[in-house]
């Protein structure tokens, strides 16, 4: 069922990205075929461009390439949904703006030259705005609001009409539908991929962090000292197997869930806990070295009291090392807890009379 439902959400974040990312394919297209045609154009009619081909033909060359790239680049990143985010978080922003500075840059060249305003620009500036939907929502506005006004100004200060201040109204609407429009795919799309991403953490019986989570914790811990108010306390519990023999395994996830909350309840507000296997839990615990004994004690109080509540005895092995009293880092710190803990483990077999390794 965890796997069925991984696999539908991916597929709505694959469907999310793949619609946002064929319309700015689309959009790439349409600028490639325009500066291609004006290639062609400054060949087929040179005097049209005067002493200023060559710069015309520069503006088309560099658009054209910039947008092959985008695309090529795009059509060859790895198909990890991810990867595709991030590289799209990169890559998008990066062409939006050199567009925005290309679009301003040939629009100022016109007025200053030739004293007219080219109303292609305003057109391939509009379809290239799905590719700044990976800019935050107000980086976004400001960059659309900024570059309108000044093409705006150009526009009435060559021309002196309405024609291309209506024309310019009707393209700055089309960018805020566009614009919004991708922005909330961008955020759905972001949000997706971090449910994704604390759900592969998460263990789903308990609600604790699980063993990817723990792992990528202990290699945080293993960058630098350790706090010397920091305990680890490794926890297994007692005699889950035989429950699960003799009564099923749906009694012995209600023991898992019952160590979970007894765990929850004496550590969650000192630090981190983690379920790292079947009955095997981790905590990484500040306090006091006085306070330490107390703690440990309330929980062995509360797996009592939830045994007398539920009709199932809840025993756990606990193994706790604290930080301080050793130099070693903290591979070896778990090390010593796990040590400790499977010491109690067998020190309760033996009072019980029985092998730990036989079934009852």
């Amino acid at each position: 069922m965890i796997k069925q439902d991984a696999a539908r959400r991916n597929r709505v974040l694959m469907g999310i990205y793949n619609s946002s990312w064929q319309t700015s394919m689309v959009a790439l297209s349409i600028v490639c075929a325009l500066e291609l045609f004006m290639l062609v154009y400054t060949l087929i009619n040179p005097p049209l461009f005067g002493q200023y081909i060559q710069t015309y033909r520069m503006f088309y060359v560099a658009l054209l390439t910039a947008s092959a790239v985008y695309i090529v680049l795009n059509l060859n990143v790895k198909k990890d949904i991810e990867h595709k985010f991030r590289w799209l978080n990169i890559a998008n922003p990066i062409y939006a703006a050199f567009f925005f500075a290309w679009s301003l840059g040939i629009t100022y060249f016109d007025a200053a030259k030739y004293g007219t305003v080219d109303p292609i620009v305003f057109m391939t500036f509009s379809l290239t705005v799905p590719l700044s939907f990976y800019l935050f929502p107000s980086v976004y506005m400001i960059i659309v609001i900024v570059v309108d006004s000044l093409m705006l100004y150009l526009s009435v200060a060559v021309s002196g009409s309405l024609g291309p201040m209506i024309n310019l109204s009707i393209f700055f609407i089309f960018q805020i539908v566009l614009g919004v429009n991708f922005l909330r795919l961008k955020m759905r799309l972001a949000e997706r991929i971090v449910q994704e991403r604390e759900n592969a953490e998460l263990d789903v019986l308990t609600g604790f962090p699980n063993r990817r989570a723990y792992e990528a914790e202990i290699r945080k811990l293993s960058g630098g000292p350790l706090r010397a108010d920091l305990f680890y306390i490794a926890i297994d519990l007692n005699e889950l197997k035989e429950i699960n023999d003799s009564l099923g395994h749906d009694a012995g996830d209600r023991l898992i869930i019952g160590a979970a909350q007894c765990i929850r309840e004496c550590f969650e507000d000192r630090g981190k806990m983690y379920r790292i296997g079947g009955d095997e839990f981790a905590a990484l615990v500040h306090a006091q070295k006085g306070e330490m004994a107390a703690l440990l004690d309330a929980y062995e109080r509360c797996m009592a009291q939830w045994s007398e509540h539920n009709g199932m005895a809840l025993s756990a092995a606990c193994g706790c090392v604290c930080c301080g009293d050793y130099q070693g880092d903290i591979t070896e710190i778990r090390r010593m807890a796990d040590r400790k803990m499977y010491e109690a483990k067998s020190l309760y077999y033996q009072e019980k009379g029985r092998d730990r390794r036989r079934p009852k």
